[in-house]
């Protein structure tokens, strides 16, 4: 892709979405794993710091950087057809 802004809305968009994925898995195994146990303050004290506001910007702010550099890479070459060289 071009680099611009649409390429950085979709990447934004991709990271918000895998954010949104990955704190929604982290915090379905913590509640399954130790819903009724003893350790549950300690699960939602887990639960607490990884879904801090710091940590959710922090990631963001890395996946946008890492998801917009994937998208406009351009490792993938295109011959013309014809072309023999």
């Amino acid at each position: 892709m071009k680099r611009g802004f649409w390429t950085g809305l979709l990447a934004f968009v991709i990271a918000k979405v895998a954010h949104l994925l990955i704190t929604g898995c982290i915090g379905l195994i913590l509640g399954l794993t130790f819903g009724n146990t003893s350790l549950e303050d300690a699960m939602w004290d887990l639960i607490s710091i990884v879904d801090n506001p710091g940590i959710g910007l922090i990631f963001l702010i890395f996946a946008t950087r890492y998801i917009y550099r994937r998208l406009v890479s351009q490792k993938i070459t295109i011959s013309k057809l014809g072309d023999t060289k």
